[in-house]
């Protein structure tokens, strides 16, 4: 008999151990590289923060390879039609693309990112709300079984069902770091995303390179253990959905 409650104690005591492993765990991505080599401060930040890529930029491959140097994962970060005007990238895929030519457009990013694992929208609000579009592009990432982060530009996104309904896995951006460009602000950004996974498990947070960004980075990221926050690559949670 106690030798039966001390197993039972062991495998409620390993149960909770194992929640606790996951139950906090905060992925972040850089967007919009490629207009420069990697940042110095951006390379020094730990290798499970991820970046994401704008295609056909003078670095993208350049910033590619270097991520690829430092065990750091890579996203495509795919200009697509915002609602409202805005300069866009050459390849931006827009609602007047047929078919043909937004996948093909699609395919000639990737190569531009060779070992991205998933995409993420740059901008977006206006596409991400059309659904054969997002169908389209998720059959595309579906060939190439490559995952979709929804940046949430948009309330109205609806890539998510879109990627559902292709049998890809996507998730979600819930915080962006660095709207105004102060310390203060992206220390109470990252404060909120620590407060979501605590509270959810998990949180996904979006920054830019921007210096402030990078520099408040390097100085919060070492106090996530105290916080019992583990940070992982982007692939660890699309590996748990």
């Amino acid at each position: 008999m106690r030798r039966n409650v001390i197993k039972t104690a062991s495998l409620i005591l390993l149960l909770f151990t194992s929640i606790s492993i996951h139950a906090a765990q905060l992925a972040i991505i850089i967007d919009d590289l490629g207009y420069q080599a990697m940042p110095e401060l951006l390379s020094k930040l730990p290798p499970e923060v991820t970046i994401s890529i704008l295609p056909n930029t003078p670095y993208d491959l350049t910033v590619a390879a270097q991520a690829k140097k430092q065990q750091r994962e890579t996203l495509l970060h795919m200009p697509m039609e915002p609602e409202h005007l805005a300069p866009l990238e050459v390849n931006t895929l827009t609602s007047t693309m047929s078919q043909q030519t937004l996948q093909h457009t699609l395919r000639q990013a990737l190569t531009r990112v060779p070992d991205a694992i998933a995409i993420n929208n740059h901008m977006g609000s206006a596409l991400s709300q059309n659904i054969q579009a997002m169908g389209w592009i998720m059959a595309e990432l579906k060939q190439h079984n490559l995952y979709y982060l929804d940046s949430r530009t948009t309330a109205k996104s609806i890539a998510q069902q879109q990627a559902t309904s292709h049998s890809v896995l996507s998730l979600r951006r819930h915080i962006f770091l660095d709207h105004y460009q102060t310390k203060e602000f992206v220390t109470k950004q990252l404060t909120s995303a620590i407060k979501r996974a605590k509270k959810y498990g998990y949180a996904i947070a979006i920054g830019h390179p921007h210096p402030i960004t990078l520099s408040t980075l390097n100085e919060l990221l070492p106090g996530l253990t105290k916080e019992d926050i583990t940070l992982v690559r982007l692939s660890t949670l699309f590996a748990e959905i």
